[in-house]
């Protein structure tokens, strides 16, 4: 098969990876370069990013001062992977991010550090939520999405996914969106978003 193909790379995938892999399936695409809103496959397609890198890439895909930063730090020789370690780098990105926030918030706001991943984020969100609350269960919007790690995903409305794993963790409820235009109660308006 030819290389200039998106099926050849997917066939590969496909050969030397494992199924848990979510995206291949909706996008069947390979990603050959990437800019501003836009990714270009190899066989020269071009798309409209709506995912964005799971929300990561509010600038887009290469944006010229994010990667002048970047080239700065590797040429720096900074360390790049210090997990929640301090360095003044991250010293000054958490004094520049507090500086930013609302007057009532400036003097007391403590900034969590989870790791690169939204997943990681939720699962210290849930863990946030039952240590200052001391209860176990969770509430969630019926088809949010949540991550793929084993309690985000537990979160997650999407049954495909979930229906994969045995175990999640047990005592998440779900609600509807306060939705009028399809209200899943048939009711729509305020009478919708109390029922």
């Amino acid at each position: 098969m030819n290389e200039s193909t998106n099926q050849f790379y997917l066939d590969r995938q496909n050969n030397t990876e494992s199924n848990a892999r979510s995206y291949p399936r909706k996008f069947p695409i390979a990603i050959k370069q990437a800019k501003g809103s836009y990714l270009i496959d190899v066989e020269g397609n071009k798309y409209l990013d709506f995912l964005c890198g799971a929300g990561t890439l509010a600038l887009g895909h290469n944006d010229p001062e994010v990667n002048q930063a970047m080239v700065e730090m590797l040429t720096q020789d900074a360390p790049l992977h210090t997990l929640d370690l301090t360095t003044p780098v991250k010293d000054t990105f958490v004094e520049t991010l507090l500086s930013l926030l609302p007057e009532e918030l400036k003097g007391h706001a403590k900034v969590q550090f989870c790791s690169p991943s939204g997943t990681d984020a939720v699962d210290a969100a849930i863990k946030l939520c039952k240590t200052a609350t001391g209860r176990s269960s969770i509430i969630a919007f019926g088809g949010a999405y949540h991550g793929m790690g084993h309690g985000a995903l537990a979160l997650t409305g999407n049954l495909n996914a979930k229906n994969q794993v045995n175990g999640l963790m047990p005592d998440v409820h779900f609600f509807p969106y306060p939705y009028s235009y399809r209200c899943p109660f048939g009711l729509g308006g305020e009478a919708g978003v109390d029922a």
